[in-house]
Formats: C-alpha cells, structure tokens, sequence
C-alpha cells in the first residue's frame, strides 16, 4: 500500500528559538519511501539545521533554530507499507529468559507508564490467557470497552493511571494504558505516534506496539485500542517509552502556536471517499 502523508507546524516566534521536530516517516522493515520533502525556514541569523537517526527506535529527528516572526515547518512524503502477513496463531509473548536485553527497557515502568501500579490487576484481569498476541488484543478490547474517548479530558500530565480512574482519555492516553497493562504482565511495550489513514479528524496519532515473537523471531506488532485506525494503514513517524518520547514538536523556548494541519491518504481511502462524494 502507498501512502501520502504531510503535515504543517505554524508557529509566531518573538526570538529566535530552537526547536526538535520528530515528523518524518521512519524508515523501517516494511516501511520504505518513495518521495519526501521537508521545508524548514531557519533563522536567518543562524543557519542551523542537523539531523539526526536514533539505531534503536528509527526514529528522525531534526534540530533547528527557527525565527523570529511568523514560521511555518512542512513535511510531505511518499511512503510504501508491506502488510503483515503474519498468522496471529503464531505469535507468543517472550520468556523473560529469552528476552533480548536490548529489550528489557520496555518492561519497565516510564513517566506516563506507571505499570508496577498496574501489576495486581493485570494479572487478576488478563493472567490466565494464552500467552500471545491474542491476550495483547484482550488487553486492548478491555481498554475499548472500558475508557470513553473524550476530548479534552486529560492534559499533557496525565498517566495511566489518571486514566484508569477517570475512565476517560485520548489516542494517547489509550496507548499509554495498553503500554502499562502489556508491561505489567511482562510484554515489552512502547508508544509510537503515527499518520494515520481515515482518521476523522485528521491529526497526528497514538497507538502503542508489542515486541512479539513471530515465525521468523522477534518484531514490534502494532495495535491500536481506540479502534480509529488501522495498524495496516499507519505511517509510524517516532517510537519511544511513552509520549515523553516522541513529541512532533517542542522548542526551547516560548512560542505561540497553532494547531497542527495533518493528512494522511491512500489511493483506496481516496477512491472510496470519492464514491462516497458523489450524488445518490
């Protein structure tokens, strides 16, 4: 599947201010790009700009000093998606012994994952199933079934377990729960922020991924609680232990800003959007 994804960031800058964007597509197993564009207006008075490729997580990142004034960041790419054609049945969760340790990070508790909290109850929920993918689809049917989504009901402080006893949340706050719940049945967990296809409305998304061990040995699997989205149709941009992690934006420094402008489209999303588009 080919997917075309772009995103802009306006932001009003009274100096000149530093900034680390985390936009661009990764460039991962079943994720190459065909095309991509980034336009980046630096500071004229320093022509600063460095990139950057974490060789764990893949994720991109850009440093740049932006102002002062009216600035606007654009990214735009091209990217190729092959599906997972792995048989579900035939993914298991890891043996804490056979874990890589590379791996052992994601097991444990992070700032917006507090999943020692979350240990008694995983268990006594989700401690009897198979051990697999199928208890991580268990973990996120109950996460489905038991938080509303509501917009505007946690901040940018809020962890798991505000949204536990809230029963409310966002993308973001739905992957911060399936993160902590999979971490403390030991299933290394981690956050991902994506473009997503079909999204209503557009925006940069959260789902959270598992590593998994398939056919072919261990791989990060993705899912996504909310239900808002695909795993077959996201872009992943960046990947972390939690949001802490993979923020698109932040600058050192005071900046007014407006929201984002996202997109993220398929040649069948749009075909099928333009048959939807036509009189009856």
């Amino acid at each position: 599947m080919q997917v075309s994804v772009e995103c802009t960031l306006r932001y009003t800058l009274a100096e000149e201010t530093g900034f680390v964007f985390q936009i661009q597509a990764a460039i991962a197993e079943k994720q190459t790009i065909s095309a991509e564009a980034i336009s980046i207006p630096v500071s004229a008075g320093k022509k600063f700009f460095t990139a950057y490729t974490d060789p764990v997580t893949l994720t991109r990142v850009i440093r740049a000093m932006l102002g002062p004034g009216d600035v606007a960041v654009g990214y735009q790419a091209t990217v190729n998606l092959e599906a997972n054609s792995v048989d579900p049945n035939d993914v298991y969760e890891f043996d804490f012994t056979e874990l890589p340790m590379e791996y052992l990070t994601y097991l444990a508790p992070s700032r917006y994952c507090p999943s020692d909290v979350f240990s008694q109850f995983a268990y006594q929920t989700f401690g009897t199933m198979p051990r697999g993918h199928s208890r991580v689809v268990a973990i996120c049917n109950w996460i489905y079934s038991n938080l509303e989504y509501t917009v505007g009901s946690t901040g940018p402080n809020s962890t798991a377990v505000d949204v536990f006893q809230s029963g409310k949340g966002v993308c973001r706050d739905y992957a911060h729960m399936g993160i902590a719940l999979c971490r403390a049945l030991g299933i290394p967990a981690r956050y991902a922020s994506v473009y997503a296809v079909a999204l209503y409305p557009q925006d940069f998304h959260a789902v959270f991924q598992a590593y998994l061990k398939g056919p072919s040995g261990g791989a990060w699997f993705s899912f996504d609680p909310t239900r808002m989205s695909s795993v077959d149709e996201i872009v992943r941009i960046a990947a972390g232990r939690d949001a802490a992690d993979v923020a698109f934006a932040w600058p050192q420094g005071e900046a007014s800003f407006e929201a984002p402008i996202v997109s993220a489209v398929s040649p069948e999303h749009k075909a099928a959007m333009t048959v939807l588009a036509v009189p009856g």
